[in-house]
Parts: C-alpha cells; structure tokens; sequence
C-alpha cells in the first residue's frame, strides 16, 4: 500500500508531461491547456494535502514535493505550456562539462574547477544568446 502513493504521485507527473507533449502536437488549445493543467494540478494538491502517511520515506517524500509546490515550483509548466516540463536539456548540457573535467582532471583542486566552471559557463551562455564565444570571452580580457 505505501508504494501505491508513490505511483500515483508519479502518475500526475507522467500525465502532466503528456499532455504537455500532446498541446504542442495540435491537440488542443491554450484554454483547454489551462484548465487541464488545472485539473492536474488539483489532483496533486489532493494527494499533498493529506493526513500523514505512515511510512516515514512516504512522508517525507509528501512533505519534500509539498514545500516545492508551496513556493510554485512544482507543475509550473502547466500554467505556462512555454515551459519545459523536464530539465533535460540542461542536464544534457552539463553532461560535455562534466566528462570534460574528468577527461582534464582539471578539479583536482579547487581553482582549477572554479576557472574550468567560469570559462564554460560564460561559453555556454555565448552560444545560447548567438553571440560568438571567443569575442565574449576576449572582451573581458583585463
């Protein structure tokens, strides 16, 4: 019974990154996108706002996603269907960061991770805005 809550927390998720795909595939409009999200959105907030659940990795995994979802970070794709509901791409972009610092050793100390971290996340940001990063990084220069 206790690992039924946790499937059905993670159904409402599944559900909301579905329907999320499934509005930007034409299949429905940007009210209807709303209410559903709505919909969902309630059906978290039934599952949170509960009695205490007795096992304790149970409720602390309620109390966990009820702190988030209190200061609006949980489903805040569904308000706004712009919104990546997942953070896939920026985990795929720290990926290359990461086999690169273990392919250099570069963090084999503290400043040379920090300076590694710098160069690149100022390269990144570059690309991400069209501009070219070797004039970016050129630029602050001192």
């Amino acid at each position: 019974r206790g690992h039924e809550y946790g499937l059905r927390l993670a159904q409402v998720f599944r559900d909301g990154i579905k329907f999320h795909q499934r509005f930007h595939e034409g299949w429905c409009t940007r009210e209807e996108y709303r209410q559903q999200g709505e919909g969902l959105t309630l059906r978290l907030e039934k599952l949170l706002n509960r009695a205490p659940l007795k096992t304790k990795a149970n409720e602390r995994l309620r109390l966990g996603i009820l702190e988030q979802h209190l200061r609006g970070r949980i489903l805040l794709f569904l308000s706004d269907p712009e919104i990546p509901p997942t953070n896939n791409a920026a985990e795929r972009s720290l990926r290359t960061v990461v086999m690169a610092r273990k392919v250099s050793q570069c963090s084999k100390n503290a400043r040379g991770a920090i300076t590694y971290m710098r160069i690149k996340s100022t390269v990144e940001t570059a690309r991400l805005r069209g501009q070219d990063p070797v004039d970016v990084l050129m630029s602050l220069r001192c």
